[in-house]
């Protein structure tokens, strides 16, 4: 690409608004022991990160077929504007319940942001060139990452955790220009089918009531999200053209991501989330002491992440994907084995491994294997299961951390790795075996 191309400065800004969502994750984390000081409900901690990843699940998949209708550049920018609304009202948050609310409207906006980026470039470059767009795009996650947990603990500690929020406004306007400025992606065929809303208050209800009992493991929670998801698929069977993507399971590369894509993410970051605060209590930090000792986290996902591309072209996603599934059990082997800093230390390099390998060949693979009139929606549902998998994963370890403490939490961490190595195999074997 020449400095000409206006590829260049989409791509760029493309990448401004990837850090946007990954700072906002690590700074907030970093920052959440002093905000429950200042505002109180302690117990409402593990809600300032499920309302985000629960709206962030709920929403990926509508801006996917929004984005197949409208185009990726307007529904882009729409998601951008309700993400920096969401991060406005939380710097302003005056109670734990008023920032839940701001964090759910973020998830609204950044439901879009990282399904909708991914979009963008496999619309834009061809499959080699889309493989070094990717890296760039997980590189920028990564730095963002390492930069994330060091400038939320000085922030916080300097002036005050609601800068936290307020650190995205700029990267959010100046990606949002850059978007409406430079990229030209292919014209959309208008479709002449009808939006099946119906599908998409069932498919909000249903995802609800399974993070409510989630929360709340309890019978009549349970049972209502059971019932609304045999609802749910039974209904979108009978549609021709349903809000859910069943018509994506006949590829069978995307069958074999449905159980390992959201078991990666909530092992993932259903640690990550929680790590600063083990950090604070387990070794007495302070918010920015935190913040370095999660540089290993940091510094090894930027590592892995630029990598995992280009390791994907040359020996496929299936190896790559099974080494990351491997260093997270590992690194979960660790963490339950001892909370020595050696044994901290690897855990979080194995946490790095497998959030920073996995994602982009998952991705690829999928977008590689369906057409691209269904690219919008097979994006977002690869983001969407490895989304709800995360909140699920929150919401879950963050109810064992409550109950039992930090060593079940890592315990639980270390099943949800071993589930994730036995999902592998089908995907593993669809993704080396040729099309028949």
């Amino acid at each position: 690409m020449s400095s000409g191309d206006p590829r260049r400065w989409a791509l760029l800004g493309v990448v401004l608004i990837t850090c946007l969502v990954a700072m906002e994750g690590t700074v907030v984390s970093t920052a959440m022991p002093r905000t429950v000081a200042e505002l109180g409900d302690s117990e409402h901690i593990a809600w300032v990160f499920s309302a985000f990843l629960s709206a962030l699940a709920i929403t990926g998949p509508i801006w996917g077929n929004l984005a197949d209708r409208w185009g990726s550049r307007p529904t882009y920018i729409i998601c951008v504007a309700i993400f920096l609304g969401g991060s406005c009202w939380a710097a302003a948050a005056h109670s734990m319940r008023e920032l839940v609310l701001a964090r759910f409207v973020q998830g609204l906006g950044g439901g879009g942001l990282t399904p909708l980026g991914q979009m963008v470039l496999s619309l834009l470059y061809e499959k080699r060139e889309r493989a070094n767009a990717q890296a760039w795009l997980v590189g920028a996650w990564g730095v963002a990452s390492v930069v994330g947990p060091p400038l939320g603990g000085w922030l916080t500690q300097q002036a005050s955790w609601r800068w936290v929020f307020l650190i995205a406004v700029p990267f959010g306007v100046l990606g949002s220009l850059l978007i409406f400025l430079c990229l030209r992606p292919p014209a959309v065929i208008p479709k002449n089918t009808r939006f099946d809303w119906p599908g998409v208050l069932l498919f909000v209800a249903w995802m609800l009531v399974t993070l409510r009992a989630t929360e709340r493991p309890q019978a009549a929670w349970l049972s209502a999200a059971f019932v609304l998801g045999i609802v749910l698929l039974s209904y979108s069977r009978r549609r021709a053209h349903p809000f859910l993507p069943l018509p994506l399971v006949r590829y069978r590369v995307f069958r074999g991501t449905l159980l390992l894509a959201p078991l990666i993410g909530a092992a993932v970051f259903g640690a990550v989330n929680f790590f600063p605060l083990f950090l604070q209590r387990q070794f007495g930090l302070d918010d920015l002491g935190a913040g370095r000792w999660m540089l290993p986290l940091s510094l090894s996902w930027v590592f892995c992440s630029g990598l995992s591309a280009r390791l994907a072209l040359r020996f496929g996603p299936g190896r790559v994907v099974g080494l990351s599934t491997l260093g997270l059990a590992l690194g979960y082997l660790a963490l339950s084995w001892s909370h020595s800093p050696l044994s901290v230390g690897l855990g979080q390099v194995g946490l790095a491994v497998a959030g920073g390998l996995s994602f982009t060949p998952l991705t690829l693979s999928v977008q590689d294997e369906v057409p691209r009139e269904e690219l919008g929606r097979a994006t977002a549902a690869i983001v969407f299961l490895r989304t709800l998998g995360s909140s699920l994963g929150t919401g879950l370890m963050g109810s064992v951390l409550f109950h039992f403490g930090f060593v079940w939490m890592f315990r639980a961490g270390l099943l949800l790795a071993s589930l994730a190595l036995v999902a592998f195999l089908p995907y593993g074997q669809a993704v080396t075996k040729p099309a028949g």
